[in-house]
C-alpha cells in the first residue's frame, strides 16, 4: 500500500474537493464548487517535468520513484504524475503545480486545475452504474454517458451519449514506461445526443481487465487526454 505522509486533513480536502465536482448536474456543480477554484490545494508526492515537456528519461524518473505513477499527459504537455490518495474506487493524481487527474479503476473520471475540466461522469445501464472496461469482451457493451465540463470560456457545460465498448479479439504489445504487455485494444464510441460523436481507445489486460493505457477525448471538442500506467497501484 503507497505510504503517504500528507496529514488526514489535507486528505479530506482533496476528496471534499472532488465529492463537488463529481455531482451530475452542472448548475449544482457550479454553486457548490464557486468557491474551491481559490482554494488552496492538499501538497501530495507530485512531479511534473520542466516546463510540461517530457523527458526522455521518464522511465527511469518512473524506476527512481517507489510510488504508484503514471505517464500522463493532456492536449500535449505531460509528465509523470504521483498517487496522491485512493478512495472509494477512485485514484487521485496530482501534478506539482496542482492540476488533478482522477480515474475510476484506471477510466477517466474527473479533473480539476486544467484550463478545461471534466466535471462529473456517470456511466449506466437499465438505470444502474457500470464499469464496461471490467466486463467481458465476447461482445460490445452498450450503455449511456453523462458529463459535465467546462468549455474555453470556463463555463458548465453538460451532454448525454449513447456509448459502446467493443474490444478486439487480437492482443497488440504495448511499451509502457516500466515494462511491456501483451494488452487488448478497446474502443469506446459516444453518440452525443447533439449528433456529435467521440471516440477513446483503452488498452486493458486480457486476464484481469484492467485498464493500462488510455487515449481519450472526455466530451466534443475536449483535450486528448493520454495516460500510461508505469508503476501500478493494486
Amino acid at each position: 500500500m503507497l505510504r503517504r505522509t500528507f496529514k488526514y486533513a489535507k486528505r479530506d480536502r482533496l476528496r471534499a474537493v472532488f465529492l463537488c465536482v463529481s455531482v451530475v448536474s452542472v448548475v449544482v456543480a457550479l454553486s457548490a464548487c464557486a468557491g474551491g477554484r481559490e482554494s488552496p490545494w492538499v501538497s501530495t508526492f507530485a512531479s511534473t517535468l520542466p516546463g510540461g515537456v517530457k523527458s526522455q528519461d521518464l522511465s527511469k524518473q518512473a524506476a527512481a520513484i517507489p510510488y504508484a505513477s503514471v505517464d500522463l499527459s493532456v492536449g500535449g504537455p505531460g509528465g509523470l504524475l504521483i498517487l496522491a490518495e485512493q478512495a472509494d474506487g477512485l485514484t487521485f493524481w496530482q501534478s506539482s503545480s496542482r492540476e488533478t487527474i482522477v480515474f475510476r479503476g484506471g477510466y477517466l473520471n474527473s479533473t480539476r486545475g486544467l484550463q478545461r475540466n471534466l466535471l462529473s461522469n456517470r456511466l449506466t445501464s437499465g438505470g444502474e452504474d457500470i464499469q464496461p472496461w471490467g466486463l467481458a469482451a465476447d461482445q460490445p457493451v452498450t450503455y449511456r454517458v453523462e458529463r459535465s465540463w467546462e468549455d474555453t470560456g470556463g463555463q458548465p457545460q453538460a451532454g448525454r451519449a449513447q456509448a459502446t465498448f467493443a474490444c478486439n479479439d487480437e492482443l497488440e504489445s504495448v511499451e509502457l514506461p516500466l515494462t511491456t504487455l501483451d494488452l487488448s485494444r478497446c474502443t469506446e464510441t459516444l453518440e452525443w445526443d447533439s449528433g456529435e460523436t467521440t471516440r477513446s481507445v483503452l488498452w486493458r489486460h486480457p486476464d484481469t481487465n484492467r485498464i493500462w493505457a488510455g487515449d481519450a477525448v472526455a466530451w466534443p471538442g475536449g483535450p486528448q487526454v493520454t495516460w500510461q500506467v508505469a508503476r501500478p497501484w493494486w
